[in-house]
This record gives C-alpha cells, sequence and structure tokens, in this order.
C-alpha cells in the first residue's frame, strides 16, 4: 500500500513538471555563460529580454560596446537604471529624473550612470589629494618643530 501511494506521488509530481523548451534551455545555456557574451547584435529583443538582466556592470558595457550595427538601449536602458539606482541610491536617482523632467529632456542611464561615476571618482581623487595636503603640511609643521 505505502509503495502505491509513493508511486503514484512520483506520477503526480512529473505530470506536473513541464518539459523545458528548445529556446528555454538555450537562454538557460547563455545565462549560465553570461560572462562570454559579445556582440548579440542578430539576437532577438525578447531573448535578450530575459538573458541580460543576470550582466553585471561590466558585463553590460562588453555586450554593448561588442554589439555593432545595433542600439541595444531599448533593452538595456531600464538595466542601466537599475545600476544607477544600486550604486548611487533611489534619491540620487530621482533627483535625476525630476532634473529631466524639470529641464524637458531624456538621457539614456548608461550615460547618466558614467556621468555619475565620473563625478564620484573626480570627488574622491579631490578627497584624497586635500588629505595628501593636510598631511604635508602636518609633516612639514612637525618638521619645524623638532
Amino acid at each position: 500500500m505505502y509503495v502505491e501511494k509513493r508511486s503514484r506521488n512520483i506520477a503526480d509530481k512529473s505530470e506536473t513538471r513541464k518539459t523545458p523548451s528548445l529556446v528555454d534551455l538555450c537562454v538557460r545555456t547563455v545565462i549560465d555563460n553570461v560572462r562570454y557574451l559579445g556582440d548579440v547584435g542578430e539576437t532577438d529583443s525578447h531573448l535578450l529580454e530575459r538573458i541580460l538582466p543576470h550582466c553585471t556592470v561590466d558585463q553590460l558595457l562588453h555586450v554593448e560596446t561588442s554589439t555593432k550595427g545595433r542600439d541595444l538601449s531599448s533593452v538595456t536602458d531600464k538595466l542601466w537604471k537599475n545600476f544607477y539606482e544600486l550604486q548611487f541610491g533611489r534619491e540620487s536617482m530621482k533627483i535625476v529624473i525630476e532634473r529631466m523632467k524639470l529641464k524637458k529632456v531624456s538621457f539614456r542611464w548608461r550615460q547618466l550612470y558614467e556621468a555619475k561615476l565620473k563625478d564620484v571618482q573626480e570627488a574622491e581623487n579631490k578627497a584624497i589629494d586635500r588629505l595628501k595636503q593636510l598631511y604635508k603640511k602636518e609633516d612639514a609643521r612637525m618638521f619645524l618643530v623638532l
């Protein structure tokens, strides 16, 4: 009796499980190997929408720069927006959106991400330079005291 129940349960589970299509298997394989992606110019947009969300910032940048003759921004713009929010925060993203609405302009989120990253790096470099100057002044002052 126990064996019958168990075999029925196994059969029930296998009936509910759907066999993946060849396209689904291919998409999974590409996702597993997303680090090797390059030019995706001939790939259908609906497939890219399933694959590209699994990319890191560097991988997505590589895919976009490798793809020649096709604008991927219709697929990647929302991904760049997500990266912007993750890297710089929701408040910074809201400020950018408000400024674009106010000035009635629109930019791609990749451009906004790269510009903000450059600004942050410049601010970090200025802070490092200020610290270096302060240490130099302190070292000079200590040298004069001795």
